[in-house]
């Protein structure tokens, strides 16, 4: 199927008529099987979408749309990121990896090698959440020599035991989880969680806001480095809520309230634009430095 020209991953044609069939067909399909309009809802998909699946995806779609809670299309967004259609997006990564994270968003990493370098600095991990196909992280071992381990934490099984085949530095494991309920159960104190090019986005903002308070209160000395696209036009000083934006059905979050809320100290923060796409980039940190935020 050629995302170009559906709303990814909802499975909606961008042709207007074609949309409005589809979902009429799915709604109809909703209330002849509602048994199985409850399994797309839960993310309980098989790997290889059939039309029935693809039909309640766009009914499903299409109701939170109208109703504001695309949040709710977490299960979706999980079940994608897991399958087959996830290791083929990372197989292409290269190409994004020179053209964004070398060109643009390693500037995320002086802010961070000043926090490692710091006196007293109690860093010496990095997790990156998200991390496909593992090339950001293999960079940031290179760049960070100072760092004793380094964790790729991603959705994928299967792209997680691509990236272990590959690996040859002993600094670097990859693990397969879920990111609300990994780093609570695994992680420990002194550790930098890193998203690059878009994670958090897929998660409702209660999860967010669970993630960051786990995070301040169960890990301190904690620091959170954000790569996160967001909608050119979103007012962080006036804007609060969490809104929907772009094909993909994502989500908007203000980051640096969310982490303000959870006692995070911001270091460093940035907006990017990057042709069609505003990435903001962050920087916040619990429980060792106490300096005032820097813009």
């Amino acid at each position: 199927m050629n995302i170009e020209h559906v709303q990814f991953p909802a499975m909606l044609p961008q042709t207007p008529w074609r949309r409005r069939m589809k979902v009429l067909l799915g709604r109809l399909l909703s209330v002849l099987d509602p048994r199985a309009a409850a399994a797309v809802a839960a993310g309980k998909l098989p790997s290889r979408l059939g039309l029935r699946e693809q039909l309640l995806i766009a009914a499903l779609v299409d109701r939170h749309q109208r109703a504001g809670t695309l949040g709710e299309l977490a299960p979706l967004h999980a079940w994608l990121w897991q399958g087959e259609q996830a290791v083929s997006f990372h197989e292409q990564a290269a190409a994004r990896f020179n053209s964004w994270w070398l060109r643009h968003h390693c500037e995320i990493v002086a802010p961070i090698q000043k926090l490692i370098d710091a006196p007293d600095s109690p860093y010496r991990q990095l997790c990156e959440i998200g991390c496909g196909s593992g090339l950001v992280l293999r960079d940031l071992a290179r760049r960070l020599p100072q760092l004793d381990r380094l964790t790729g934490l991603d959705l994928s099984a299967l792209q997680t035991e691509r990236n272990r085949m590959r690996q040859a530095d002993p600094r670097i494991r990859f693990v397969s989880g879920d990111v609300t309920a990994w780093i609570p159960a695994h992680a420990t104190p002194g550790t930098i969680f890193l998203t690059v090019a878009g994670v958090l986005e897929y998660l409702p903002r209660a999860q967010v806001q669970r993630l960051f308070r786990d995070i301040a209160t169960k890990l301190a000395p904690a620091a959170v480095a954000l790569i996160e696209p967001v909608p050119r036009d979103y007012d962080f000083e006036r804007e609060s809520e969490s809104r929907p934006y772009g094909a993909e059905n994502s989500l908007a979050h203000n980051y640096p309230l969310l982490l303000r809320e959870t006692g995070f100290v911001t270091h460093f923060q940035q907006l990017q634009n990057i042709g069609d796409f505003t990435f903001m980039l962050l920087l916040a940190e619990r429980g060792h430095r106490t300096e005032p935020a820097q813009a």
